[in-house]
């Protein structure tokens, strides 16, 4: 009798430690190599349990989808991707501080959309990140979008909830730093998930009253970072501004947004600012002087409808100094490469990448500017990312590069 009884395997195992209908397994033709499953923890408890398996097991846990090759790269491993749908609760909202406690798996819009009936708002960016959860953006190497001292995430985020990848739970304080010590959140924000995951994020709030977001069309990039640069001189500096032209895949949304052959560069500003005061009208009034007023449709997702999603976003992201912008776009002229992104721009300069199906002359302009200011690799940070990495994850279970 006891020969009719199944063998316990992996998917057994993981329905010990979560529920069934949190564990779905991949059946494709490669079970044979380890399997794959998408797992959806809903509690602190059951991500420390899984991780503490995974380590046991020898899996490897990632915090993305599945992509071609990951059965091959890793053989007879188990392979688990995390889905964090069920963590998506607001924990706590605390008026009198500023401050609201989420688990990660809350959608960026749904956060937003709370917030709002109670009259507040985060300083994370709405916009390009909609889709996308507040953990997704924590884990981003690219912020979305905003550089300091408006609205940095490093500023915004005031506690993490973490669990490393040996399945240990750390959480940092919410209190001043010179009162708790090392500012441990920094190694994990914009780590993409390699030293730990974030389950729970406590944000600053402010009153939604003032936030707005303006749209321009440029017939040159030259005259996009003029209109920005006189801002700054002027000292209506906004909150955050983004320069960018529609990818290749998706030319169709120029025409929705407002955008034309004569005027193909789109600006975007958000004059909100919690420190300079900046308003909408003043800052309005002036870039409208030198640039197109645009008035996109109520409700559409600008960035989505121009540019791929961040979390999709695969080409190399580069800071270049304000002069060499100017000189990128000398070079460009009434030239206009599809898939452009310009973000975190300050009066220092901003962080530059172009779609990675961009082709033709000007493309290879940006990239050959791109190129020239690409840090050397490897260089100490990375060496100092792959010592932390192999010491708090030496068995390579979580998010493996």
């Amino acid at each position: 009798m006891s020969s009719d009884l199944r063998p316990v395997g992996v998917l057994d195992e993981l329905r010990r430690i979560l529920p069934t209908e949190q564990v779905e397994p991949h059946y494709d033709a490669q079970q044979s190599l380890g399997g794959s499953f998408a797992v959806e923890p809903a509690t602190e408890h059951e991500l420390v349990d899984l991780m503490r398996w995974a380590n046991a097991s020898e899996a490897v846990v990632y915090t993305r989808n599945p992509r071609v090759g990951d059965a091959e790269r890793f053989g007879p491993r188990p392979r688990i991707y995390l889905r964090g749908r069920r963590m998506a609760r607001i924990l706590d909202v605390d008026i009198v501080s500023g401050t609201v406690t989420v688990q990660s798996g809350i959608p960026v819009a749904e956060l937003a959309d709370r917030l709002g009936e109670r009259g507040f708002t985060t300083a994370l960016p709405q916009r390009a990140w909609r889709h996308g959860s507040v953990g997704a953006v924590m884990a981003a190497a690219l912020d979305a979008h905003w550089g300091p001292p408006y609205g940095s995430r490093e500023h915004e985020v005031l506690g993490l909830g973490v669990v490393l990848p040996d399945g240990s739970a750390v959480e940092t304080l919410t209190a001043p730093r010179k009162a708790v010590g090392p500012d441990f959140e920094r190694l994990f924000l914009g780590s993409r998930g390699r030293f730990g995951i974030i389950h729970q994020v406590t944000l600053r709030i402010y009153h939604a009253s003032k936030r707005v977001l303006l749209t321009y069309a440029a017939a040159t990039l030259e005259q996009a970072l003029g209109a920005l640069q006189s801002a700054y001189d002027l000292r209506l500096e906004p909150r955050g501004s983004e320069i960018l032209t529609p990818g290749p895949e998706h030319s169709w949304g120029r025409k929705r947004v407002g955008l034309t052959d004569e005027l193909p560069y789109l600006v975007i500003v958000e004059p909100w600012s919690r420190q300079s005061g900046v308003s909408g009208a003043a800052l309005d009034e002036h870039l409208g002087r030198t640039l197109q007023r645009l008035e996109p449709p109520v409700g559409w997702d600008i960035h989505e409808g121009l540019l791929p999603p961040p979390r999709e976003w695969r080409a190399p992201v580069v800071g270049l100094p304000w002069s060499a912008l100017q000189s990128l776009a000398a070079d460009l002229g009434h030239s206009a490469p599809p898939g452009l992104w310009l973000v975190r721009m300050s009066r220092h300069g901003a962080w530059v990448s172009l779609a990675e199906t961009g082709s033709g002359p000007e493309a290879e302009l940006v990239r050959s500017a791109l190129a020239a200011h690409q840090p050397a690799s490897p260089g100490p940070w990375d060496a100092l990312r792959r010592g932390i990495k192999a010491r708090l994850d030496p068995r390579g279970t979580l998010n493996p590069e």
